[in-house]
């Protein structure tokens, strides 16, 4: 199964659309928050979408939990869990949905990492990245017993000092 993860785009449109054309062969696709559209922008509707801190209005909700074949997905802005100083209360608040994956913004830096057997997978921004000058996505392939994270640029090019890999399921 694969997993497109976006985050921060703040107003952008086709760049949206081109992140998800060249990961057309995933079966889900994130929006992480501060997407600054509305819910009808024709750019969102492959991409399920949570609320950032710049997202007005009640078109996505705060959160959003989505079981799959492998686990359950728990996407989320972050800025009321403060990501930008630590993923603890983020960590506390995905241990109480019982996910197994966490996709989060709001830092505009890309990363992943595993803590407490929970997969925490930050996408950066296709906007207006932070700590290094690539704007990304990222994408989440979990297959035989084995999980791989991917972070891309805007046009395609993977980012190898990113990746991550491991075994599937984690032990908690």
């Amino acid at each position: 199964m694969k997993v497109l993860i976006v985050s921060d785009s703040h107003g952008l449109e086709q760049e949206l659309k081109d992140v998800f054309e060249l990961h057309r062969d995933a079966d889900l696709a994130f929006h992480c928050g501060d997407s600054q559209l509305h819910g009808g922008a024709e750019c969102l509707y492959p991409y399920r979408v949570v609320k950032g801190n710049c997202d007005y209005g009640n078109d996505f909700p705060d959160e959003l939990v989505e079981e799959t074949d492998f686990g359950k997905i728990f996407c989320i802005h972050g800025h009321r869990q403060d990501v930008k100083y630590d993923l603890n209360t983020l960590r506390y608040k995905a241990l109480e949905r019982g996910a197994d994956v966490v996709l989060f913004g709001h830092t505009h830096v890309a990363g992943a990492a595993v803590q407490d057997g929970v997969l925490f997978i930050n996408p950066g921004s296709i906007r207006m990245p932070r700590h290094r000058p690539d704007k990304t996505h990222a994408l989440l392939e979990v297959k035989d017993g084995r999980f791989t994270v991917h972070f891309f640029d805007t046009t395609g090019e993977e980012i190898n000092a990113l990746y991550l890999d491991g075994d599937w399921p984690l032990t908690k």
